[in-house]
């Protein structure tokens, strides 16, 4: 049976990869964004979506529905050091705006998406995204209903990603680095998809990407930089001798809220995996950053 699927935060990538899953379903999607220029180049990619523009802070009668089969919360506000600056927007919309949307909608299930940044928190998106974690989670304990809580690091490629930053900082002949040891959590938008659309999710846990790795932030630049000196990138364990790009490492030092090492999970978190913070192997690294560089310097 189709269902009627509601996507917030429709025009970032992880909402517009659903919503392509989804259409690709035969289920009717309903997507918000507050962002009307988005939502006027994503109708002509998607026109088979109703589109609704609205912000998740306000009230959402005559916006929304307030039934529906699936609700994916994407909508946030995720740099940590904009919510250093701006604490009240963050609280705003990663808590108050979950909790308006999750309360106005009548769902079969809702999907809330969380980061690793919320285990042990330190900056102020970690801490909106953790207290609206333990919010929804407290009501599935109660009331038993279908909440999933998807908690992973950073989505390769994603709008803002630090990929893109990096390709420019490469191109200029220098990159900023915070810390020669910081490690980050990656994952690639498919395999994202790919596990919150599966159906057979009936635990009560945090859910946490059984294969997602992490990687010194120092050793993803330079597989960027390669894939960067190969011409023609397309198969990471070809027999190629590669130039990479040449660049200079700057050392910044860690901004405030951030930590060295993310974590996936704490010694007081109920998760389906244990964080073992695998670590990508150099050829792995160019491999899931390949696909992403290529679509950059291709312009797309």
């Amino acid at each position: 049976m189709n269902k009627l699927v509601v996507i917030t935060g429709a025009t970032g990538t992880l909402g517009s990869r659903l919503m392509q899953y989804h259409l690709e379903q035969n289920d009717f999607v309903l997507a918000l964004s507050r962002c009307d220029h988005k939502i006027s180049q994503f109708k002509t990619k998607f026109p088979n979506v109703l589109w609704c523009l609205g912000d998740i802070r306000n009230d959402l009668h005559g916006v929304l529905p307030t039934k529906a089969n699936i609700v994916y919360h994407c909508a946030a506000l995720k740099h940590v050091n904009m919510g250093e600056t701006y604490p009240s927007q963050y609280h705003d919309v990663n808590y108050t705006g979950t909790m308006n949307v999750f309360n106005h909608i009548d769902c079969e299930k809702f999907v809330f998406f969380s980061t690793d940044k919320a285990v042990l928190p330190i900056n102020f998106y970690g801490m909106t995204k953790a207290l609206a974690e333990k919010h929804v989670l407290a009501i599935k304990a109660a009331t038993n209903r279908n909440i999933q809580v998807f908690r992973w690091g950073n989505i390769i490629g994603s709008q803002g990603s630090a990929i893109h930053g990096f390709i420019k900082q490469i191109e200029k002949g220098g990159v900023n680095i915070t810390h020669p040891d910081m490690t980050r959590f990656w994952l690639n938008i498919e395999d994202a998809v790919q596990f919150a659309t599966k159906e057979e999710h009936t635990s009560d846990n945090i859910l946490i990407h059984p294969n997602i790795k992490a990687a010194k932030v120092v050793d993803l630049v330079a597989a960027i930089a390669h894939c960067m000196g190969s011409i023609g990138y397309s198969n990471p364990d070809a027999d190629l001798i590669v130039t990479p790009a040449k660049y200079t490492t700057n050392i910044i030092g860690i901004r405030p809220g951030e930590k060295i090492h993310e974590h996936l999970k704490s010694d007081h978190d109920y998760c389906i995996r244990s964080d073992t913070a695998q670590q990508y192997t150099e050829s792995e690294l160019i491999a899931l950053v390949g696909p992403t560089v290529s679509k950059y310097l291709a312009g797309e």
